[in-house]
């Protein structure tokens, strides 16, 4: 049972609602009594959503009603059923009666084993839909974080693969990947920095690969300066192998500098025909020039040439290998120029290397061009493998280089291929958990739907509906229920003209054998609370546990249907296991303040709670407060209405003042049927009572013209004049009866 509203928000004029400790606590029966418009209908609304746990008009409503067996929030089902009449039944029931009222099955004492049959299914198939409730709740939630994760590497995709030609990577991209995803791991910080530099870059123009330098030596043939360089020391060695056979001068001999200049000193003067030293200016001796000619013989000079030859390749070499030069690094991709800065730099080494020993080979050459007649053995190197592998490594940086280039667009689209499959497979784990979770559950669900192994019933919801649907034919009674509609519409109207007809497709109602066509108002609110109350014998509705919610049950209703509405009520809700009656008629309210007095028991099970409404800054805010003992005491309301204007004190706004016209008019009318006993005019009985006159036309003009009863509007200039009229009609009270306004006014303040 419920036990106390705690906590209403975000439920129209209930917008943030925190129960004061003077409301009493909700029991078995409950009397809220409030004004039109003051939000009883709203507080009807929160109790009928119970059973569901929210309201589909308000998606944003919260609330805390605390039970016996613990509170209730939003998305909490009570596990009460729950019936409300009000005017959203009467809206979804009847409207405008353009169709039949669904069928209300009553249940054939014959039938209750076939009927506990009927439930035992039904809880059955109930158990399964909310079950398949949760569970496709449970896929939607998946679903969404599986999109959210899709999405979410989409971005990284789409930002890692921006220079790539894709313009856009969106979730269904990412998914039909993810599809086609095969085998294997992501790729290192290296791998993928390499992918993301090269979706990023523009196509570079090819490069031509580092060729070996030729050289040319006299009028040979062109001839590779590296091979040139990787012979020429074993040559030199060779080369100080020989020695040309000549009448040595000792002299000379031991001096290789003076022999050197001595030769070329004899090879100028021969070619001068010079008969006398250039140097000293003397003739030069026959003799002497004849043992010079014997050092310097034919087969020394053919030597001293091939030195010399060799020296011109091994110059003819260097000179090559100084033309060596390696493209500029920029020229290249960016990923490359790492690791071609190092090959290049190995180039460098490697020449250096090379052009020092052929130094030291040049060495040996000129040390023999200087010991010719003597043959002695020569240690030089000229090993050119160094460089050539140099050479190899940087061609390849380049051969890789022009590779891309050529197929730069398949490179791209294979480095995002690869950054696409990257990420993921970063999220494989992920989306391979979510995939098994819905399939598990989609699976469950097509169980729970279409029946099978593994269920204590292996009937699909279908069978079970159908089933449900052939038991309940067998034992209800649909006529009965229609002929119940009609004998309590009889009742209550007093008249015979309308009655429930049962069809295969539900009620109709029909006036004098034809359907009803143009219900009045009070028609349709009779034939709706009918519907109800009948209804509530429906074997969906078992009302000792259920909880049964009435919101002014006599709109529209004639006086005399006022009584018939409560005897109703009061009959059929009675063994409800909670009741809530909501009203606005003070005549209703003492029917129904009379009944829950007189019920045996004790007192604690009847709460007399009220709605009261005002305005604040935010807007119209309503709460719940003890109903006023006035009207609890007394058997009119003229009391308690004498109290609202005894403590009215006007704020100024047109909501804090809309009431009192009404208000004032009704006092005035009940003091003046016993002050002026008589059946004339409000205004004929104000005349005749001594009182100042420029007040009482005051007095009759607020609240003849301005209460509801004249249907004129409320004009905003008179506003002022509320709290002044309601004074002025006070005082009128109290000096025509002033033991009857000291009484009044006693029970206001107590």
């Amino acid at each position: 049972m419920l036990t106390q509203i705690r906590r209403i928000k975000n439920l129209g004029v209930f917008g943030d609602y925190s129960r004061s400790p003077e409301v009493p606590d909700l029991n078995r029966y409950n009397l809220i009594y409030g004004e039109n418009g003051s939000g009883k209908t709203t507080l009807s609304r929160l109790l009928a959503c119970l059973e569901e746990g929210e309201h589909a008009d308000h998606p944003d409503l919260e609330f805390t009603i605390e039970t016996q067996s613990g509170a209730l929030a939003r998305g909490t089902r009570y596990g009460r059923k729950v019936r409300a009449f009000n005017s959203d039944f009467i809206e979804a029931n009847i409207g405008g009666l353009d169709g039949p009222l669904r069928h209300i099955l009553i249940l054939g004492e014959e039938n209750k084993l076939v009927a506990a049959e009927i439930k035992s299914e039904i809880d059955t198939r109930d158990a399964r839909l909310r079950r398949i409730a949760e569970l496709d709740a449970s896929v939607a939630k998946l679903e969404t974080e599986r999109g959210r994760l899709f999405s979410g590497i989409a971005k990284t995709i789409g930002e890692a693969t921006s220079g790539a030609t894709l313009r856009s990577y969106r979730k269904p991209d990412a998914e039909g990947a993810f599809r086609n995803l095969t085998g294997g791991e992501q790729l290192s910080d290296e791998e993928l920095a390499l992918h993301h530099t090269t979706v990023h870059q523009d196509m570079m123009p090819s490069i031509v690969q580092i060729q070996e330098p030729s050289v040319r030596i006299g009028v040979d043939e062109p001839e590779s300066a590296i091979a040139v360089a990787r012979g020429t020391a074993l040559r030199a060695c060779d080369l100080a192998a020989e020695s040309a056979q000549s009448n040595v001068l000792e002299r000379l001999l031991g001096k290789p500098d003076i022999a050197s200049w001595v030769e070329q000193g004899i090879s100028l003067h021969g070619r001068h025909s010079s008969e006398t030293c250039e140097f000293c200016a003397r003739p030069m001796p026959a003799e002497r020039l004849a043992a010079l000619a014997d050092h310097f013989s034919a087969e020394d000079q053919r030597l001293k040439a091939r030195i010399e030859r060799e020296r011109d390749r091994l110059s003819a070499a260097i000179e090559g290998l100084n033309r060596i030069i390696a493209p500029d690094r920029l020229a290249l991709y960016s990923e490359l120029r790492d690791s071609y800065d190092a090959a290049t730099k190995e180039l460098d080494a490697a020449l250096i290397e090379l052009k020092a020993r052929l130094g030291e080979v040049d060495a040996t050459l000129t040390s023999k061009l200087a010991n010719r007649t003597r043959s002695y053995e020569a240690t030089a190197s000229s090993d050119t493998a160094r460089l050539a592998q140099s050479f190899t490594n940087l061609n390849a940086i380049i051969e890789r280089h022009n590779e891309k280039t050529a197929g730069f667009d398949s490179a791209r689209s294979t480095s995002r291929d690869a950054i696409e499959a990257h990420y993921l497979r970063s999220i494989k784990g992920q989306a391979d958990e979510l995939a098994e979770r819905i399939v598990a559950a989609t699976v469950e669900i097509a169980l729970l739907r279409n029946g099978g192994e593994g269920l204590p019933d292996v009937r699909g919801i279908a069978a079970l509906n159908a089933s449900i649907a052939a038991k309940q034919a067998q034992v209800s009674n649909e006529h009965k229920g229609g002929e119940n509609l009609t004998r309590d519409l009889c009742q209550f109207l007093g008249r015979t003209d309308l009655r429930f007809d049962s069809g295969v497709d539900g009620y109709h109602v029909m006036r004098r054998g034809r359907p009803a066509r143009r219900l009045s108002e009070g028609e349709k609110t009779a034939i709706a609370f009918l519907y109800f109350l009948v209804q509530l014998t429906d074997r969906d509705f078992d009302m000792s546990e259920g909880v049964v919610v009435i919101d002014d049950p006599i709109s529209s209703l004639d006086a005399s249907a006022i009584y018939q509405a409560f005897s109703f009520l009061k009959n059929r809700t009675q063994g409800a296991k909670q009741l809530f009656i909501l009203t606005h008629n003070f005549e209703f309210l003492r029917l129904v303040i009379n009944w829950l007095q007189n019920i045996p028991g004790p007192r604690a099970e009847k709460t007399f709670t009220m709605v009261l409404c005002s305005e604040t800054e935010e807007g119209r805010s309503a709460r719940l407060a003890p109903l006023d003992r006035l009207l609890i005491d007394h058997a009119t309301e003229y009391h308690y209405l004498f109290k609202v204007l005894h403590t009215f004190k006007s704020d100024g706004t047109i909501l804090g003042c809309y009431h009192v016209p009404n208000i004032a008019r009704k006092v005035l009318e009940t003091f003046l049927d016993f002050h002026v006993p008589s059946n004339r005019s409000l205004h004929r009985k104000l005349e005749e009572t001594d009182f100042d006159p420029h007040k009482k036309t005051a007095i009759y003009k607020f609240a003849n013209d301005l209460s509801h009863h004249t249907g004129k509007s409320f004009d905003p200039a008179l506003v002022a004049e509320t709290q002044k009229n309601t004074i002025y009609l006070l005082e009128m009270i109290e000096a025509v009866a002033p033991l009857h306004y000291g009484g009044l006014k006693a029970l206001a303040e107590a």
